[in-house]
């Protein structure tokens, strides 16, 4: 399978016999390299080349041997069957055998080659390792140092600067981002409790100050300007609305079950149409629910009560607790509290006048969320209040800017931030650090860096055809091209994968 090959232009190493230690004193002129070419093929890892001898000038009892070398930063190297130049009376020895062309600093000679000082003179070399997975990495490369002295090939001269084996793919894969489906708004909630006042069995709600025909004065203003500051609140972000005004109104376990249903409802009701009146609410924005009788506060009370015995605590628990299934059953309850002995005196002194005026209450929550705008708008946001915007929107966000810039990345990294378990947050943050990691100029440092993080996000990403063709890129950049193939083959006929695949072929 050949991945890349790579043309090396011609390098010249003039080495001047002034220059030069004395057993290298008989040599002169240079040697150029051209048509350098690593291939792999199957399991094998190709190198060809061409040296050409026609400007050096090589003494008879001279030799210089030419080892290329393959390595990376990591430690990994291979030095491949070495070319031995040799002068005449050296070549005449090596052929007469009073010498040999090995030896303990180059173990591996391809081939010995005599020079003919003068005339135009070319060597074509090719040889071939087994493949090792390390020679993927963007470090490897070959280089091919000359030994004049004959202390091997680590103590040679450079023959050329090392040429990038450039065997992985990864460099010019693509991966894709996603577009996040459009859902409903985050809606910020703003809750609390007013005690709004009702006339006796009437649903009618009085804003200003009011003398009932029994003498009862209602004033409702402060309760009211509750309700009405949170709304102000809610609103103090010009860039915010109102989404949903829920009230919701409690009785007291007074009265027939099904009157005191009808009374919290008809007072939501009321309660809930002059809040939308009075500020304003779009249609719809007001919803309105009722709690009959409030039992659960009920409990509460006489859980946190000091002033009672420990026997009507239990017993007031008893009752509260029992399996109630309908009107009859709470009914039933209230007539207990009212009649039975054990109850009777502490209804009249405490639960009446003292705890059941607590339990008719209006309980309010506002949910505001972002207004519409335009994405322009929408970028100032972000950089305020992220939390009120969608997923999609940040997304639109990043699209302002060019994609792998910093702003469009810092873009991709606050959604990421907000939507932290989202399987379209991580795949575009795994997107947008593999494609920083492929860039040309990425320190290897970060590019590994990088590289942890797109793994980490795709852990998150799930499974669609976007995110597997990531992974496969991610596996291809560590050298897996086993696993990159696979990874890319369960993209489907996603574009960018199949394009890889192409490239892996």
């Amino acid at each position: 399978m050949n991945l890349r090959s790579a043309c090396l232009s011609a390098a010249l190493i003039a080495m001047a016999s002034a220059s030069l230690p004395a057993a290298a004193a008989g040599i002169e002129g240079g040697i150029k390299t051209s048509a350098c070419k690593v291939t792999h093929s199957g399991d094998q890892l190709i190198v060809s080349a061409d040296f050409m001898l026609d400007s050096l000038r090589l003494g008879a009892n001279h030799q210089i041997y030419i080892t290329p070398v393959l390595a990376d930063d990591h430690g990994h190297s291979i030095a491949l069957p070495a070319v031995l130049l040799s002068g005449r009376n050296m070549h005449y020895a090596i052929e007469r055998k009073t010498i040999k062309a090995e030896d303990a600093n180059h173990p591996r000679v391809a081939q010995e080659v005599r020079r003919n000082n003068g005339r135009p003179q070319t060597v074509a070399y090719l040889a071939q390792v087994p493949f090792e997975r390390w020679m993927l990495d963007r470090t490897a490369e070959v280089s091919f140092p000359l030994d004049e002295c004959g202390c091997g090939a680590p103590q040679g001269k450079g023959l050329l600067p090392g040429m990038p084996l450039a065997l992985n793919p990864a460099g010019d894969m693509i991966v894709a981002y996603i577009t996040p489906q459009v859902t409903e708004l985050p809606v910020a909630i703003h809750d609390g409790k007013a005690r709004i006042q009702f006339e006796v069995d009437r649903t009618e709600l009085h804003p200003e100050p009011y003398r009932c025909k029994n003498g009862q004065r209602i004033d409702n203003r402060a309760e009211l300007k509750v309700i009405g500051d949170s709304l102000q609140y809610a609103l103090s972000d010009p860039n915010v609305e109102i989404a949903e005004l829920n009230i919701c109104g409690y009785a007291s376990p007074e009265s027939p079950y099904l009157h005191n249903e009808e009374l919290a409802t008809g007072r939501s009701r009321a309660l809930s149409e002059y809040i939308a009146d009075r500020y304003n609410l779009p249609a719809g924005v007001s919803h309105y629910s009722s709690v009959p009788e409030n039992w659960e506060e009920f409990r509460q009370l006489v859980v946190e009560a000091d002033d009672i015995t420990e026997q009507q605590r239990s017993d007031l628990l008893d009752l509260i607790d029992a399996p109630a299934y309908g009107a009859a059953d709470y009914d039933r309850k209230e007539k207990a509290l009212k009649t039975e002995p054990r109850f009777a005196q502490l209804y009249k002194t405490k639960i009446l006048p003292e705890w059941f005026p607590k339990l008719r209450a209006t309980k309010f929550a506002i949910k505001t969320r972002l207004k519409p705008m335009s994405d322009q708008k929408l970028a100032e946001v972000i950089l305020t209040s992220p939390e009120k915007m969608s997923l999609n929107q940040m997304f639109r966000v990043a699209n302002l800017y060019p994609e792998g810039s910093d702003d469009f990345n810092r873009t991709i990294g606050i959604a990421l931030r907000y939507y932290a378990d989202d399987p379209v947050a991580n795949l575009n943050a795994a997107v947008a650090a593999l494609r920083e990691a492929n860039e040309p100029d990425v320190e290897q440092a970060r590019e590994e860096q990088l590289l942890a993080e797109a793994e980490r996000y795709l852990a998150k990403a799930g499974d669609t055809p976007e995110a597997e063709n990531a992974r496969g890129l991610l596996a291809a950049k560590r050298g897996d091209l086993d696993a990159a193939r696979s990874h890319f083959m369960s993209a489907g006929s996603l574009p960018e994968a199949m394009r890889n695949l192409q490239l892996l072929r």
